[in-house]
């Protein structure tokens, strides 16, 4: 009888150990590598000969490790080296990140896969791949504004 106690107990410590360290992760409760999606991550950049001292840098989850060259399902041909490309004539964006669209339906910002009902062909339509800069700005339509008056659909190359 003494016996079985001590089985059912030690098998009782086994099972609890063990799923303290399956919640932990395979880490030890670090995350190696996987991001939770947006938190933005701090990158320390190392002093430079000339600039002594360091700065942090704040960038999006979502920017990629390396540079990418985007090619739209919309417009395969198109090379696109940002984040967001704008589209001045229906005032609405593309997130080459997260690969969704940004629109103003009258009340707020949407964001969906397809783009917005009035768009007919979207890879005839003409866009502004926007600024470096603007690439860790997850909510760059709030800047929309500048860009409705700074891009407009003639001034466009």
């Amino acid at each position: 009888m003494k016996t079985i106690k001590t089985g059912f107990l030690l098998i009782i410590a086994f099972l609890m150990l063990a799923s303290l360290s399956f919640a932990q992760g395979r880490h030890g409760g670090k995350s190696g590598g996987h991001r939770h999606r947006g938190n933005p991550t701090k990158v320390v950049v190392k002093p430079h000969r000339h600039a002594p001292n360091k700065r942090v840098v704040v960038r999006s989850t979502y920017r990629p490790a390396k540079m990418v060259v985007y090619h739209p399902h919309w417009g395969p041909n198109y090379n696109f080296h940002r984040r967001w490309v704008y589209f001045p004539r229906h005032n609405f964006y593309w997130d080459n990140w997260r690969q969704c669209y940004f629109f103003w339906n009258g009340a707020i910002w949407v964001n969906q896969l397809t783009p917005p009902p009035v768009v007919v062909n979207i890879s005839t339509e003409k866009h502004y791949e926007l600024k470096e800069n603007e690439d860790d700005v997850d909510d760059v339509y709030k800047t929309n504004e500048t860009h409705k008056t700074e891009l407009k659909p003639d001034t466009i190359k």
